[in-house]
């Protein structure tokens, strides 16, 4: 990973400022893309859970029913 990130860095350096301002504008258009992936996944997973709660709340469903997250999402 650290020559990888020496040659990204080689490769900002030699950029000039205008070629540097799009590259940082597309890292942080994928960095926005990536989160708003990831709220919608998780907002999905919650909807989820709350339907589960809800069915076993009115026993409608058992307790395994309820899906468990990771926690990285």
């Amino acid at each position: 990973m650290s020559a990888l990130i020496d040659k990204t860095v080689n490769i900002l350096l030699k950029l000039d400022e205008d070629n540097k301002s799009i590259i940082f504008d597309f890292a942080r258009f994928i960095e926005q893309k990536q989160n708003a992936e990831k709220e919608a996944r998780n907002a999905a997973y919650l909807d989820k859970i709350q339907r589960g709660i809800d069915q076993c709340a009115e026993g409608r469903g058992l307790k395994r029913d309820i899906i468990e997250v990771p926690d990285d999402e």
